[in-house]
């Protein structure tokens, strides 16, 4: 059964170990969110991964030509048993900005399913704007 343990797990320490899981735990609560922008054409499709969220956590606001994602959540838990009391509380709250200047803000569209928060920021059309255009004489 050792044998069947990587190498590079065979000889680290119970200090090496318990760090390693502790630094991954708090990964889990890393204010960064992860987000991917892809240009579909007429399209920017925005992917933001945030598991373990209700639709109650997250917020996105649209103001002038700035998209906001905000995520704002507060855990609780109380334990009573014979002779101790366990209160534990939690929060945390971060947020990331974009410039959508160039989308139609009235057609964005969004959902949110299984941890994965997606948005489609249409692009505003090229309109030619009317120009008004001088005569001019050209001599030969």
């Amino acid at each position: 059964m050792f044998n069947m343990v990587p190498f590079g797990r065979r000889n680290r320490s119970l200090s090496e170990n318990f760090n390693r899981g502790f630094d991954r735990f708090f990964e889990m609560f890393d204010s960064s969110m992860s987000t991917d922008i892809v240009d579909r054409g007429d399209y920017y499709e925005l992917t933001c991964e945030l598991p373990g969220l209700s639709k109650d956590d997250i917020k996105v606001a649209i103001d002038d030509n700035y998209l906001t994602i905000k995520v704002d959540r507060k855990d609780e838990r109380e334990e009573k048993k014979s002779d101790y009391v366990l209160q534990e509380r939690r929060s945390y709250n971060y947020s990331r900005r974009f410039d959508i200047s160039g989308i139609d803000k009235e057609k964005i569209k969004g959902n949110y399913k299984n941890g994965v928060l997606k948005l489609e920021l249409p692009k505003l059309e090229d309109e030619e704007e009317e120009r008004d255009y001088l005569e001019i004489d050209f001599e030969d």
